[in-house]
């Protein structure tokens, strides 16, 4: 006999005690939906509607998506106890909704909520075992520059859920702001490429305590990917690049970003960085041609 347990109730499992069976039940994650499943995509809508089905598709995405916050987030604190707390929740919600793609300081948000950092690690904890969230953890490989090995970042598991808590609407492709809904974009996209292709490589950031960054490494260096929503990339955008790869022997370096068309920028020693407009590096991703 097979069986097919599905639900996102991850925390209710651990609390029972539930046998996983040991190696028999194989496990799949199911994400939103991707570039390649939208015939005609349109990035400002993704950042806007998010990219649920529903949402996505939905001329009142914005009722949508409150509905879905406050139902969904409140069942699950209510099932973890924490429905005396709803108040501090939904200021941590808050505050974390501006920190997509930042270093997670719990000291910070704990000073911002008014709670403890012990709480504030178990309000990340059950937005991880909810699946709403995800930790990115630092590449620890590189021996110099001081890097930072300790503090993960975080991101949201669908874009349209970060705009909607931070009352944010992205107008165009330009700023900080759509910078940081595009990190995020391309990192979903990653990990939902490496978990329905099975690839099982891993995915880091990089970051020196000067502010040299490295967006997503793959599998310690195969590949190096800097995300930028501008649309005229130059050497100043590459710096985290060129330092990391300076350090480690790396494949191949890309920026993904919103240039019309592909290019090689080529260093002083020979080294190539290629240019991907954020369609054509998709392109190549789900067809199996970047990894």
């Amino acid at each position: 006999m097979k069986f097919l347990l599905c639900g996102s109730s991850a925390r209710k499992l651990k609390r029972e005690h539930a046998n996983m069976l040991g190696g028999r039940a194989w496990r799949y994650e199911l994400y939103p939906l991707v570039y390649k499943e939208i015939p005609d995509f349109d990035l400002l809508r993704a950042f806007n509607h998010g990219l649920l089905p529903n949402h996505y598709l939905s001329s009142d995405y914005k009722k949508s998506l409150n509905s879905y916050i406050i139902n969904y987030f409140k069942e699950e604190i209510q099932a973890e106890g924490y429905d005396r707390n709803l108040s501090n929740f939904s200021r941590f919600l808050d505050a974390v909704s501006f920190q997509i793609g930042e270093l997670v300081n719990f000291t910070n948000i704990s000073s911002d909520c008014g709670v403890s950092s012990r709480t504030i690690k178990e309000y990340y904890q059950i937005l991880t075992d909810t699946f709403l969230g995800y930790y990115l953890y630092p590449f620890v490989n590189s021996p110099g520059r001081n890097s930072i090995i300790s503090a993960p970042k975080f991101y949201f598991f669908d874009i349209g859920l970060g705009n909607s808590l931070s009352k944010q609407y992205i107008s165009q492709l330009k700023g900080p702001v759509a910078g940081k809904n595009f990190e995020n974009f391309i990192f979903m996209e990653l990990k939902a490429f490496n978990s329905y292709f099975e690839k099982y490589l891993e995915i880091n950031f990089w970051r020196t305590k000067s502010g040299l960054e490295v967006d997503f490494i793959i599998n310690k260096g195969q590949l190096l990917i800097e995300t930028k929503i501008s649309g005229n990339i130059n050497k100043n955008d590459l710096k985290g690049l060129i330092a990391l790869a300076s350090e480690i022997k790396t494949g191949k370096m890309l920026v993904v970003c919103n240039e019309k068309r592909k290019r090689i920028i080529t260093l002083d020693d020979s080294k190539e960085i290629f240019i991907y407009p954020w369609r054509e590096f998709l392109d190549g991703l789900w067809n199996n041609k970047i990894i």
